[in-house]
């Protein structure tokens, strides 16, 4: 079926149910295009995003631009931290200025719910077959699609042989098989402090919902969310506990440091004061930039008798209903998140896969994942994106939520008893998610 034909349906594609206020309600958010036909006129559209530079997507705006002669493409890059009140501000009033825009994927149920995202199910009937499944569900809301992804993230955990050598520990593989438990970790960490290690353990982002909430779903307790719309707070239960438990105790056993920020986590490592490092993959080309710094790869790890989870998520393209070139917008989404493998090809590096399987390939052939010290790391990466990653919570309350639980995190680091702060974060959910219930 071309196009054309799928885009005159999409006009009559069923409406997607909408949260407003503080109450329930519905709203129709129907698409009012008929049809991809590549525009007669030269037409542009105002693309807004938060995930790359104007810089890094100039090739690919380029080589859009050579398939597309007549849609103009103007990116209005956001700093990651204003993007949210831009949307706000701009998709909020329900007008025109912007016709596509990232979404970040933890996000696509709030924006889902503000009216923000047109649905475009049909307009992409091939994306199962085209992305990995965690980054599908994530812009799938009640079983339609609201956003199209492009860019993932997995993590991996990377060890600093001569800290284990000296602390007599060894290298753990790189095989999911041979997955460390996180009880061990702190057990090796501990050792290898007590052999020289300044640090145990660090994770990369250190006091994030990102990187910690797979420590709660392996431990049992869930995203941290239930019910109507996942508004139902869920952290105060003996999941949560557990895995918020073993990690303050790294901090209190001295294993991590209290007192920095996941800006300079990487620079432990890199400078040979850590042990282990649970993060991302895109550190790699700084550690590799000293010779000196002999390290592995391990998978995330998880707790014992425990299925492991890890973290995923990233960035979507979400089209703005109201907009009056929905039509040469799809064409630049479609030309972005999926022909011949999307905006990959075009890019002359990647710090993190595709959502795309194909031009998720091209990471996957980088030099830095060529390195001898990252050995295992590209079939460790594509066996977590398929069997373990795990979204973040999708909830229209999911801002506040990851406020909530960043100020809960960092109270636990700094000494507060797990139980008590988990319940003052459910107690406090409960009063800020009200006003979408």
């Amino acid at each position: 079926m071309n196009m054309i034909s799928l885009l005159s349906r999409l006009a009559a594609a069923s409406a997607f149910a909408m949260l407003a206020g503080g109450a329930n309600s519905t709203a129709a958010q129907a698409l009012n295009h008929t049809g991809l036909a590549e525009p007669k006129t030269e037409t542009t559209i105002v693309y807004a995003g938060a995930a790359y530079s104007a810089a890094d997507l100039k090739p690919v705006f380029e080589a859009f631009r050579k398939a597309h002669p007549n849609i103009i493409v103007d990116y209005q890059s956001v700093p990651f931290n204003d993007f949210n009140s831009v949307l706000a501000t701009r998709l909020g009033r329900g007008d025109k200025s912007i016709d596509v825009f990232d979404v970040d994927m933890p996000r696509t149920s709030a924006y889902a719910a503000r009216g923000w995202l047109g649905e475009v199910s049909e307009a992409f009937p091939d994306l199962a077959a085209a992305v990995d499944p965690g980054s599908l569900k994530a812009a799938t809301v009640d079983g339609k699609l609201v956003a199209v992804p492009y860019q993932t993230s997995t993590n991996i955990m990377y060890y600093n042989k001569k800290l284990l050598s000296a602390a007599d520990i060894s290298f753990p593989p790189s095989d999911p098989g041979g997955r460390m438990t996180l009880e061990t970790l702190a057990d090796l960490a501990r050792k290898a402090k007590d052999s020289g290690a300044k640090w145990g353990v660090v994770f990369d982002q250190i006091d994030r919902y990102y990187q910690l909430e797979p420590l709660a779903i392996s431990a049992g307790g869930g995203e941290g969310g239930i019910g109507q719309g996942n508004l139902e707070p869920a952290v105060a239960n003996d999941g949560w506990e557990k895995a918020l438990g073993w990690y303050g105790q790294l901090f209190i056993d001295g294993l991590s440091p209290r007192g920095v920020q996941t800006s300079e986590t990487p620079d432990l490592f890199a400078s040979g004061q850590v042990a282990f490092y649970v993060g991302g993959p895109w550190w790699a080309p700084q550690f590799q930039k000293s010779s000196e710094l002999d390290f592995g790869i391990a998978p995330f790890p998880a707790f014992a008798g425990r299925p492991a989870a890890t973290p995923t998520g990233g960035w979507s393209l979400g089209l703005n209903p109201n907009s009056d070139k929905a039509a040469a917008a799809l064409i630049f989404m479609r030309f972005m998140a999926i022909e011949n493998g999307g905006f990959a090809q075009y890019m002359p590096s990647l710090a993190v896969p595709p959502s795309n399987l194909t031009g998720a390939e091209k990471f996957y052939a980088s030099a830095a994942l060529s390195d001898p010290r990252m050995a295992g790391a590209v079939a460790l990466m594509k066996s977590e994106l398929a069997k373990t990653s795990v979204q973040r919570l999708q909830t229209v309350g999911y801002v506040e939520f990851e406020d909530v639980m960043t100020r809960t995190i960092s109270d636990i680091i700094n000494g507060a008893d797990p139980k008590s702060s988990l319940q003052a974060a459910s107690d406090e959910l409960d009063s800020v998610w009200d006003k979408f219930r």
